[in-house]
């Protein structure tokens, strides 16, 4: 990130993005440019914005975050979504909440975007409350919010009493402090009392790739991990901790004709929540310390499965993995981030600090991920960027 950014330079990048927008007749950019736009844009920001106002806003910002929480909390914008203008004193009464509470809320997530003012105290929705309102996001609110808020809020301290050293006992970390607990995060998840955070947590999941391309999308699949087929007596794929069987239905989608069979694999809880599968598709609990995947399968697919360990652990389950694939057929391929040497975009970054946080694992950079793919005795056969800021694809071998 630049410190400084010049008049010159945010005419140059205010230029830019009008030349980037003006690419080609379809009214939709494509990824690369939808990116390449936005970090032009931050830099014309960046230029206008003063470094006091700036960091003012930055101090003050977790306030939004916490009216975007409460008012998920009081279907507030369920209600606004569904009303294309409607009154504080309506919105209070539906929640049986205060309606200066309400104003006071909505002051900070109209001036953000989020809803619409359309008079005083009256409230319509804009693209943002229609998104907001969506199953994935209200997960993503309220898991990210729940889980995360009170160990960041530890984290300073927690670093201070730990020597500042970098997190990576899954017992005993910022999450554990926070909620006085040695569980690793998962396993305090699955607590029966902690229900609507881990069910929140697989809602987001579904959609934690946002907007960005699936990597069905942009790497050649077929080609590369399939061109001739697969024996058919075995999996085509197993999607390894796969959740509620998100990324599984897109493969199927992408390449409906593929006769499987097809194999889900997680957590009991986590598959009885899963019902929307395709029949192609076989549910199979599964832990991923002490159970090796079904054997024989061509594809071992994991998605954000082990930016959420340190190696040791990482080392583990791939091992079990090993133990199910066969050399000269079988690939593993891990769709996660792959983080540059320099010039890390905010995203991944702070994703990353988010594992610490919540997990005490961390993203890795390509150096990182050969390292840890051959200590665990792989072979990587290619690292893949996708387009714009996502996920990448790691494909490795026996």
């Amino acid at each position: 990130m630049v410190s400084n950014v010049s008049k010159d330079e945010a005419l140059k990048s205010a230029s830019s993005i009008v030349a980037l927008l003006s690419q080609g007749s379809d009214p939709f950019i494509s990824e690369e440019v939808r990116v390449e736009a936005l970090q032009a844009a931050n830099l014309v920001i960046r230029a206008l914005e003063k470094p006091e106002d700036g960091l003012i806003k930055f101090a003050f910002s977790p306030a939004t975050w916490m009216a975007v929480r409460v008012c998920a909390q009081l279907n507030v914008f369920d209600i606004i979504a569904r009303n294309e203008t409607i009154s504080a004193t309506e919105i209070a009464k539906n929640g049986n909440a205060d309606e200066t509470l309400i104003r006071r809320l909505l002051r900070v997530l109209t001036a953000a975007g989020f809803v619409a003012e359309r008079g005083d105290g009256l409230y319509g929705p804009t693209h943002w409350t229609v998104h907001i309102n969506s199953r994935l996001a209200q997960g993503m609110i309220k898991f990210m919010y729940d889980a995360s808020m009170l160990p960041i809020s530890h984290g300073p301290n927690w670093l201070k009493e730990t020597g500042y050293q970098n997190p990576i006992d899954p017992q005993h970390g910022m999450f554990q402090a926070a909620n006085h607990t040695d569980l690793p995060t998962f396993q305090w998840l699955a607590v029966p009392k902690n229900k609507d955070i881990w069910d929140n947590a697989n809602t987001f999941f579904e959609g934690d790739r946002g907007s960005r391309p699936s990597w069905l999308t942009w790497f050649p699949a077929k080609d590369k991990l399939f061109p001739q087929g697969h024996d058919q007596d075995t999996p085509l794929l197993v999607d390894v901790a796969g959740g509620r069987g998100h990324d599984l239905m897109d493969f199927l989608a992408k390449y409906p004709d593929e006769p499987g069979p097809f194999v889900l694999q997680d957590q009991e809880p986590v598959l009885e929540s899963a019902t929307s599968l395709s029949p192609k598709i076989k549910k199979q609990v599964f832990d991923l310390f002490t159970d090796s995947p079904v054997k024989g399968a061509r594809i071992y697919f994991m998605k954000f499965i082990l930016h959420d360990y340190m190696n040791e652990q990482c080392i583990q389950i791939l091992a079990n993995v090993k133990a199910s694939m066969v050399k000269g057929y079988s690939y593993l391929v891990i769709n996660d981030f792959v983080l540059p040497d320099t010039g890390c975009g905010l995203l991944q970054s702070q994703w990353d600090l988010m594992m610490m946080v919540l997990l005490s694992s961390m993203e890795r950079t390509e150096t990182q991920w050969k390292t840890l793919l051959e200590s665990a005795g792989l072979s990587i056969e290619g690292i893949y960027s996708p387009p714009g800021d996502g996920q990448g694809i790691i494909v490795a071998t026996l």
